[in-house]
């Protein structure tokens, strides 16, 4: 237990401290044409590639702390693994503060708290387990809560009860899940923390703890009350909002301004987390890249916003062309890439040919028919990186440029 404690601690090490990778260009100003198609598919940073993505895809969580932490809400099991490795780091501060109030002057039950952090970490390893076996439940992130409440209430009680330096902790936990969580778990971290509180007070009542400043007065318990709990409830809005407007940030960071789909900073996290889900459990993952033939005339004869007009056009039809399950993405100027998870070499070509035949017959630019090629890659026959995966497909759809464009090929 002891190594997996080390190996969980370098983990959320790893996990805090990871700096943000710089995201790819990308802009509707470039065109493919002014990259070479090996510029375009290699311009992802080396470092994605060479970070083998780890087997319930944690490898492109780490994309940015940042990126992972904004992200957990729509991911429970992302959200409760974060506040797990949080835990490894928390426990041992609560230990180590608690030995220093006694420069304070302040006598704290060390053994006890000590206890209780091994406990904590004891139980934050065990869920890791399940999580890595695929086990979770609702009520894990609700019993952990709890657990963690419990070692502050006894740490608040016994130095001062409502009187206690360390009573803002609390509100460290619900800032934690408020921002990992959203809005109602962050209102249900506040009450708790209430509750909690108040039962500090039923603790020093009932001669548990140690009333370091002596016995205050009910007024000053009061007082000292409601101060806090409006700071428990002052604490969730602010993360719940923060997590609100900072989710919307990175989706629109994630999202291109022109056509409405993924941008290519949000295909490296889809396609990493997709394949290491396809290698897990061993099923397919087909890309598709797509290219409108003959972009460069439509500009030229009709204008740019009219060929803005016409990535819109083709991104509509990718929407009706596609399941709900698959990733669609404005690669960079004219290409689009699809992610297709669960998806066999077969059925891919078949989405392929379908998307190829509805643009040609329903996407029409002032009598001009836009037309599409299309390169198919699937892992793991043709490829097992994210980069060698979309370069595959890319070879394959210049391929089809080359024989005159409108068709499909499978690399």
């Amino acid at each position: 237990m002891i190594v997996g404690f080390k190996a969980a601690y370098g983990r959320v090490k790893a996990f805090i401290f990871a700096s943000p990778l710089a995201g790819a260009r990308h802009g509707d100003a470039m065109s493919a044409s002014d990259l070479t198609r090996r510029e375009l598919v290699m311009a992802e940073p080396a470092a994605a590639e060479s970070r083998a993505p780890d087997h319930d895809g944690r490898g492109a969580a780490r994309l940015s702390s940042l990126d992972a932490w904004f992200a957990t809400p729509e991911d429970p099991i992302a959200a409760h693994r974060a506040v797990l490795r949080l835990t490894y780091g928390i426990a041992p501060a609560v230990v180590i503060m608690s030995a220093l109030t006694a420069l304070l002057g302040i006598g704290l039950p060390l053994w006890l708290i000590a206890f209780q952090a091994l406990v904590m970490m004891a139980a934050s390893w065990r869920q890791e387990r399940l999580l890595e076996e695929g086990v979770f439940t609702p009520w894990m992130p609700a019993a952990h809560l709890n657990l963690v409440l419990l070692m502050l209430t006894v740490w608040v009680a016994f130095s001062g009860g409502v009187q206690s330096p360390f009573v803002w902790v609390y509100g460290v936990v619900i800032a934690i899940y408020g921002v990992l969580w959203g809005f109602r778990f962050a209102l249900a971290s506040a009450t708790l923390c209430t509750v909690y509180l108040v039962a500090v007070l039923g603790l020093m009542r009932l001669g548990v703890g140690n009333p370091v400043l002596g016995v205050p007065s009910p007024l000053l318990v009061r007082v000292f009350l409601v101060s806090y709990i409006a700071m428990f409830y002052v604490v969730a809005l602010v993360a719940a909002t923060l997590r609100r407007q900072a989710g919307e940030v990175f989706r629109q960071a994630q999202t291109d301004p022109l056509t409405g789909l993924a941008n290519r900073r949000a295909l490296r996290q889809a396609l990493e987390r997709e394949l290491a889900r396809a290698e897990r459990y061993g099923h397919p993952c087909a890309v598709l890249v797509l290219e409108i033939d003959r972009f460069k005339q439509v500009n030229d004869r009709f204008g740019h916003l009219q060929g803005d007009e016409a990535l819109r056009k083709v991104a509509a039809t990718l929407r009706g062309s596609c399941r709900a399950t698959d990733v669609l993405v404005r690669f960079g100027g004219d290409e689009f890439v699809v992610v297709m998870p669960f998806t066999p070499v077969d059925e891919g070509r078949r989405v392929g040919e379908r998307i190829r035949r509805d643009v040609e017959e329903f996407t029409l630019l002032r009598g001009f028919h836009l037309t599409l090629s299309a390169g198919l890659a699937v892992f793991p026959e043709d490829a097992r990186g994210s980069r060698a995966l979309i370069e595959a497909a890319d070879q394959a759809m210049y391929r089809v440029k080359q024989r005159g464009g409108n068709g499909i090929e499978v690399a």
